[in-house]
Formats: structure tokens, C-alpha cells, sequence
């Protein structure tokens, strides 16, 4: 007895690990929203898009560097291993028609000093830093487009799950039918009532429908292995979606807000760092002007060493500003500043062209939500109206009044109209993910 007792407590401990296991590694998402949420926040190319904000943040405070002051100490000793000689007029000593070879300065100069420069006009490091920045705006928007896309994926895939999982149910209901009716042929076919021709037909019909059943349950696993993909989820973890669609009842919406597409920002942004570029190529003709400041020390030896004393170093400081004007470099800023004008026409072709077709792009989708409204409304009512002619002529069958022909004709329309039903249901989904992606 108290073998038994241990036995059944150590099988209730095994299934009670079994299931906060199988709990464990189950994902239950009981929306559309968060599912999409959860997309954004552990999408894998959201790291990357993040990581590359970050680069570009650096790329553009490294450029707003160049606008600071600069600052940089040295120390440069100097040995002239021969020292210049300069030829002078005998006068100077007192015997003319002579000339001395005299030789000036020491030979080891050592200067530590502190130079400070400032920028005072240098047009193309400001339009580098605009630049900068522009690519970084640049990579937000891409990030903001690829979320626009990433919600749209979502919101497919979520949908074509839910139509799987509603056509499956249908299915099950489908097999159920089949499978009665085929057995019911294979009695009369015992009783002799009945030929092997239309048992056969019979058991083709349940094996369609079980077909059916089978792209169903495929079009599910591939829209849940997708999924995971995009919610950035490993693929042995389960996945359930808690909602459900009800095939039965068709709810009429109005067309939801049609936000901006963000894509069109990225045509813009480009567009935008064109026109700075090609003002950076122009820029390359104008002046620059810069001033500096040095603050040093000189220290001279005749012999090798370096001395600390007060009188040792002698100060050395100046002021200058430079002034650099381009006078000629050949034809080579010319062709790139010309190249920079070509890359901004194709620029503006490209923003010109993105926008023509979102315009058209968002007329067809309004038009399609209109269209498979109507369509899935419509294929709902003959659903309907096929499946209660099924009831009808199934009852007809049994009673004998009409032949297995007739039905399955009858069946093969209802099947025919549950699948022009959930079709139509899943392009209206799939109208309605695009539409929900650019809210």
C-alpha cells in the first residue's frame, strides 16, 4: 500500500514538472496589438537599427567637433648637426676687403609648448556636421519605416494563423459530414443496397476534405513559425494565439484612418543629404579661416642635455591666423561638385517616384477594402445558404429520395463557397494589416 502511495505521488510530482514546463515554454498572445508590441520590442533587426543609432549619434558628435576649439601640447627638441654658415662684411671687425664665415645659433633647441587653434570660417566642417546629423535623422526614419513594415508582417501572418485555425474548425465539422456519409455507403454496400462506384465516391469526398484539413494545418505551422521568426522567439517554444475569428458572423467596419506612409520619409531625408552634400562640394571653392595661439618655452645648449633652471628656458608665443583661399585645382571639384548635382536629380526622381506610387498604392488599397468588404459579406450569405442546402439534401440522401451524385454535388458546392469565403475573409485581413501597419 504505501509502495503504491509512493508510486502515485512521485507520478502527480512528474506531471505537475511536465506542465509548468509545458507552461514554461508557451508564448500566449491574446491580441494583434500585443503581439505587434512584442515584434518591436525583441525583433532582432531592431538591435541593429538601435546599434546603428548609436553609430550615427557618434558620427555626428565627432563632426560637431571640428566647430570646437583644439588643443594640443608638444615638445620638440632639435639637434642641427651642422649649423648654417653666414658670410660677413671684414667692416664689421675692423678689416675691410675681408669677409668672416660666421656661424649663428646653437646646436641642440628644445621647445615644449601648448597650441591652441580655432576655426573662425570653415564652411564645409559646417556642412559636415549638418550632414552628420542628417544621417542620423536618416537612420530614425529608416528604423521608424522598418517598424511600419515589421507591423504589417505581423499583423499578416497573425491573421493568415487565425483564417488556418477557423478553416480547420470548418474542416473538422466538414470530416464529420464525410466520414457519416461514407460510412453510411459502406453499410449499404454490406446490405447490398448500395455499388463499390459510389462507396468509392464517397471516400474520395472524405479524402478531399482531409486534404483540405492538411493545408489548413500547413498554412498554421508556417504562419506561427514566421511569426516566432519576427518576435525574435526561438522555434522550440510553443505559440498560441488566444483569439479567434468567427467565421460565423461577418462584422461590417468602416475603413480605418490611413496614417502617413513612413517610407516616403526616407525618399525625403535622402533628398534632404543631397542638397548638403552638394553644397559641401561647393563649399570646397570657399576661403577657410583659422586662428592659433602658441604658448611655449626655448631652451639652447651647445652640448647634449636639458637643464631645469629658471634661466634656462626663454619664452616663445605668438598669435597667428591663417587664411587659406583655393586658387586652382584643376577640374577635379568641378566634375565632383557636378556629380553631387546629378546624385540630387536622382534623389528628387526617386522621392517623385515613391510618392506617385504610395498615392496610387493607398487608392488600390482603399479600393480593395470596399471590394473584399462586399466580397467576404456576400460569400458569408452563400456560405450559408450552401450549407443549410447540404443539411437539406443530406436528409434527402437518407431518406433515399435523392442519389450519393446529388450530394456530393451539393457538398462539393459547399466547399467550394467555404473556400470563396474564408479567401475572400483573408484579403480583407490582409487589406486591413497594411492599413493597420501605417497607424
Amino acid at each position: 500500500m504505501k509502495q503504491k502511495l509512493v508510486l502515485l505521488l512521485v507520478l502527480c510530482l512528474a506531471s505537475c514538472i511536465v506542465i509548468a514546463q509545458s507552461s514554461v515554454d508557451t508564448m500566449r498572445l491574446g491580441s494583434l496589438s500585443e503581439t505587434i508590441e512584442k515584434a518591436i520590442r525583441n525583433n532582432t533587426s531592431q538591435a541593429v537599427y538601435k546599434a546603428q543609432q548609436q553609430q550615427a549619434g557618434f558620427d555626428y558628435k565627432a563632426a560637431k567637433g571640428a566647430l570646437y576649439p583644439h588643443a594640443s601640447g608638444e615638445f620638440l627638441g632639435t639637434d642641427n648637426l651642422h649649423l648654417a654658415v653666414t658670410p660677413v662684411p671684414g667692416e664689421l671687425a675692423g678689416r675691410p676687403g675681408t669677409t668672416y664665415y660666421v656661424q649663428f645659433g646653437k646646436k641642440y633647441i628644445y621647445n615644449p609648448g601648448l597650441t591652441l587653434s580655432q576655426a573662425v570660417f570653415d564652411w564645409q566642417s559646417v556642412l559636415q556636421v549638418q550632414i552628420a546629423k542628417g544621417n542620423a535623422e536618416l537612420n530614425k526614419l529608416q528604423q521608424a519605416s522598418f517598424e511600419q513594415t515589421l507591423k504589417a508582417q505581423v499583423a499578416q501572418l497573425y491573421f493568415a494563423a487565425l483564417i488556418a485555425q477557423a478553416s480547420l474548425r470548418i474542416t473538422n465539422h466538414d470530416q464529420v459530414l464525410a466520414d457519416s456519409v461514407a460510412t453510411l455507403m459502406q453499410q449499404r454496400l454490406a446490405e447490398g443496397t448500395t455499388d463499390a462506384v459510389s462507396v468509392n465516391s464517397a471516400l474520395i469526398n472524405r479524402n478531399n476534405i482531409t486534404q483540405n484539413g492538411t493545408q489548413s494545418r500547413q498554412l498554421y505551422d508556417q504562419s506561427i513559425a514566421n511569426l516566432k521568426n519576427l518576435l525574435g522567439e526561438r522555434q522550440g517554444r510553443a505559440l498560441l494565439l488566444l483569439e479567434t475569428i468567427d467565421t460565423d458572423n461577418f462584422a461590417e467596419t468602416a475603413f480605418p484612418a490611413l496614417g502617413a506612409d513612413k517610407s516616403l520619409s526616407i525618399y525625403q531625408q535622402q533628398l534632404t543629404i543631397a542638397g548638403l552634400q552638394s553644397k559641401l562640394q561647393k563649399a570646397v571653392r570657399y576661403p577657410r579661416l583659422s586662428a592659433n595661439l602658441y604658448v611655449g618655452e626655448q631652451q639652447f645648449r651647445n652640448d647634449f642635455g636639458l637643464s631645469f633652471g629658471k634661466r634656462a628656458w626663454s619664452g616663445y608665443r605668438y598669435i597667428g591666423v591663417d587664411l587659406t583661399v583655393p586658387v586652382f585645382t584643376g577640374f577635379t571639384n568641378s566634375n565632383r561638385y557636378k556629380s553631387t548635382l546629378a546624385q540630387q536629380r536622382v534623389a528628387r526622381l526617386q522621392y517623385e517616384g515613391a510618392r506617385l506610387q504610395s498615392e496610387t498604392d493607398d487608392s488600390v488599397l482603399l479600393k480593395n477594402w470596399g471590394h473584399y468588404t462586399a466580397l467576404a459579406k456576400t460569400s458569408l450569405s452563400n456560405f450559408r445558404l450552401y450549407g443549410k442546402n447540404l443539411e437539406l439534401n443530406k436528409q434527402r440522401f437518407e431518406e433515399g429520395v435523392i442519389s450519393l451524385d446529388v450530394y456530393l454535388r451539393a457538398f462539393q458546392d459547399y466547399l467550394a463557397a467555404e473556400n470563396n469565403y474564408l479567401n475572400n475573409l483573408s484579403q480583407l485581413l490582409q487589406t486591413k494589416a497594411t492599413i493597420l501597419s501605417r497607424q
